[in-house]
């Protein structure tokens, strides 16, 4: 998976409590690197997660984790999230991949489903979300393709 030079980048190191007995990351944690690495995201487009749920009055679940494990990351390693989203109707795919240094750690998609947070009930993404959040539309392709 080759990333944009515009594909979004948060950087941040591995703490000792993230690994497991052999000494890389734990696997879960990768997830949770991810949830940090798409709430910056919202941050660099100006708008903190909470601040957007507030004004738009929706909130993402996450309705598939994909992840291809490569190799793992070990304490204090400094890892490099790339983020690349985009979204069809109110599906949003969130394309990563993760390195240290030139190492690929793992790549893969999440995807999320936009809700209205007052009802629960599953809405398109409206327009001015996607210009605000600068996701572009998906084309009429499965997103592992």
């Amino acid at each position: 998976m080759k990333f944009k030079e515009n594909s979004f980048q948060h950087s941040f190191r591995v703490r000792y409590s993230e690994v497991d007995s052999q000494g890389i990351v734990f696997n879960a944690n990768y997830l949770n690197y991810l949830d940090v690495a798409i709430t910056e995201y919202f941050r660099a487009k100006g708008i903190s997660y909470s601040e957007f749920i507030d004004r738009y009055k929706l909130d993402f679940h996450v309705v598939q984790s994909l992840i291809d494990y490569r190799n793992g990351a070990k304490f204090d390693d400094l890892l490099d999230v790339f983020l690349s989203p985009s979204y069809k109707s109110s599906k949003i795919y969130w394309s990563f991949q993760m390195k240290c240094g030139d190492k690929i750690i793992c790549s893969g998609m999440l995807t999320y489903i936009t809700v209205s947070h007052l009802t629960k009930k599953i809405v398109s993404l409206p327009e001015e979300v996607s210009e605000l959040l600068e996701f572009p539309a998906k084309l009429d392709k499965k997103p592992t393709e």
